[in-house]
């Protein structure tokens, strides 16, 4: 009997259907977009863990991270970012089990709200054959990524599409309801991409804005959008205080988008001052313009980023899924000094910073 009462209770729990099963949680995700890594180590650039030379992947298993983002250039001056250095790329994360969003800028070189020009190659498309474009190019990269054994978890369609992309034909920055019809068009050329691409893997899309801390200007843009029922999985925002508002703004801002439209939130790129940069040239933020109370220190960086990492995890609904940290490896190298210097989150020696662990996942 006792084998018997055994036997009909291991299938009874072995064949229980599996929604009465209770679902696995959906892992926080937090690192970085790495991207300038290859370029950083071509010029001799290299990084410290705890005293000790490694391999940034290995580094970035060992903090804790479990996710990086690359953007992807069609044809980048250099080589830097394109198809061929993201698939590379992504066989180093994969191999420290790092999960992997891809960037898509449509453009030869950076898009953002302030420019979204069209690769050279598509500059004399029609619109419709801009859309196939889209859609080609978006579908050959996913299916690369997968036919290599690294699938992306996440995939932007556009970066910091505020004024559409792929200007003039998908700009989107008026109540024009034709703007944003284009502009939907050519969304969901790359998120059917994305789907078709995908075969037995979920790969999320994202709609990505600059808009932290603009909860007026990102609640606009969010309406048109669905009134144009592009059906994204993701919303991905970019987060610098010196330009999108003070923490309170961000707190206040990602609270409303998370309850307004059920959608998963990630803050796809945040970075804070550690110092000042006291090399000339160019510099991507060298003011004096930081949140009270978190002085441009490297242990001030790291206690601004824990605070962005809390309001994230406090969204209504478990709404904040997630936090990559902008260029946290673009440091100098003995052959180009980087104007990134003083937002990364290594020194200029390549020597880890608190904010590097601050960024690793603790379960």
């Amino acid at each position: 009997m006792t084998k018997l009462f055994l036997a009909i209770t291991f299938f009874a729990t072995t064949l229980m259907p599996a929604d009465t099963k209770k679902p696995m949680a959906t892992p926080f995700l937090s690192g970085g977009d790495v991207s300038e890594i290859p370029e950083v180590e071509a010029g001799g650039g290299k990084y410290f863990y705890k005293g000790k030379h490694e391999d940034p992947f290995v580094l970035m298993k060992k903090a804790g991270w479990n996710f990086v983002r690359f953007r992807i250039w069609n044809q980048p001056r250099g080589g830097w970012c394109d198809k061929d250095q993201t698939l590379k790329l992504a066989k180093r994360a994969h191999a420290q089990g790092i999960e992997v969003s891809l960037d898509f800028h449509y453009s030869d070189w950076w898009a953002d709200p302030g420019k979204q020009n069209k690769p050279a190659a598509w500059k004399d498309l029609s619109f419709a054959d801009l859309e196939k474009a889209v859609y080609d190019y978006t579908k050959d990269v996913v299916s690369a990524m997968i036919a290599q054994g690294t699938p992306p978890y996440m995939v932007q369609v556009g970066n910091e599409i505020l004024g559409g992309m792929l200007w003039p034909e998908g700009k989107a920055s008026s109540n024009d309801p034709e703007q944003w019809r284009r502009l939907a068009k050519l969304l969901n050329s790359g998120i059917k991409a994305v789907k078709d691409a995908q075969g037995k893997h979920k790969i999320l899309t994202m709609i990505h804005l600059d808009r932290g801390g603009d909860n007026k200007t990102a609640v606009w843009w969010f309406d048109h959008l669905h009134a144009q029922k592009v059906q994204y999985d993701t919303i991905g925002l970019s987060f610098y205080p010196w330009w999108h508002g003070s923490l309170a703004d961000f707190e206040k801002n990602v609270n409303d988008l998370a309850t307004r439209y059920k959608k998963d939130i990630y803050i796809v790129e945040v970075a804070y001052p550690w110092g000042k940069d006291e090399r000339p040239g160019p510099h991507v933020y060298n003011g004096d313009k930081v949140e009270p109370g978190y002085p441009q220190t490297p242990d001030g960086q790291a206690k601004f980023l824990a605070k962005v990492i809390e309001i994230i995890k406090k969204m209504p609904d478990s709404r904040g899924k997630g936090i990559l940290y902008w260029a946290p490896t673009w440091i100098p190298s003995p052959k180009e000094h980087s104007p990134y210097t003083n937002l990364a989150t290594f020194d200029e020696k390549g020597l880890a910073l608190p904010s590097v662990d601050v960024l690793g996942v603790k379960n």
